[in-house]
């Protein structure tokens, strides 16, 4: 087993861990954003009444239709 040994100055050790920790705030801040964003999409959607199941289902459908029309038979 091998040892790497790097000298590194303490000014610099401590800039590179405020930039990470800068770094991780600023995602941290990006993904409470989104949470809150896609609470609102979610409650807005299920204040419109569709029902999704029957969405869905008329969508398959459809496309298995679409989808035997191109066979060769």
């Amino acid at each position: 087993m091998s040892k790497i040994i790097l000298e590194i100055k303490d000014e610099d050790l401590l800039q590179l861990g405020e930039v990470r920790i800068r770094e991780e705030i600023e995602q941290t801040l990006m993904l409470m954003k989104m949470k809150g964003l896609l609470k609102n999409i979610s409650e807005a959607l299920s204040s419109l009444e569709i029902d999704y199941e029957k969405e869905v289902e008329m969508i398959k459908e459809d496309t298995w239709r679409k989808y035997k029309k191109d066979l060769p038979l």
